[in-house]
């Protein structure tokens, strides 16, 4: 093998990674799992504002499909891989962000349905939530795509 090759067979290499990279976080941020997703946490908010014995079946319900989103995208992936520890740790911010933001319209609601007497203060929140996790869905798929690519 010479050079010229080798260089050739590496090129190969890098442009599948990269392929494969691309591949990885489109499959990620697919239409329908983020539908999904979006769908499953807006169930399990909203479970809140239901009575004892019903709430628990709606919450497992809402859960059930953000379980089910999950396995499925996972076992349909086209790439698996690693993950590596930014991509982990992007993940991780990811969650205390949504923890916050659902601290936020909480209180956000809460006060709401102080202020005009709403009966339903978590389905509210659960809405925003959905709402604001399905909009912020195109800037995080770049930003989770640059963090790919570069590790």
């Amino acid at each position: 093998m010479n050079p010229e090759e080798a260089r050739s067979s590496l090129d190969d290499i890098h442009r599948l990674q990269e392929r494969t990279r691309d591949e990885y976080v489109r499959h990620s941020f697919a239409r329908s799992y983020m539908l999904l997703s979006a769908l499953g946490l807006f169930v399990a908010v909203a479970s809140l504002d239901f009575p004892q014995p019903w709430q628990i079946v709606v919450f497992l319900v809402g859960e059930g499909i953000l379980v089910a989103s999950a396995l499925v995208q996972r076992r349909r992936a086209p790439v698996q891989r690693k993950p590596t520890v930014p991509e982990v740790m992007f993940q991780v911010a990811m969650g205390v962000i949504l923890i916050g933001a659902f601290i936020a319209y909480s209180i956000a609601s809460a006060l709401g349905a102080f202020a005009f007497d709403l009966p339903v203060q978590h389905t509210i929140t659960g809405a925003a939530l959905a709402l604001t996790a399905l909009a912020v869905a195109v800037p995080v798929r770049r930003l989770f795509g640059s963090i790919v690519r570069s590790g």
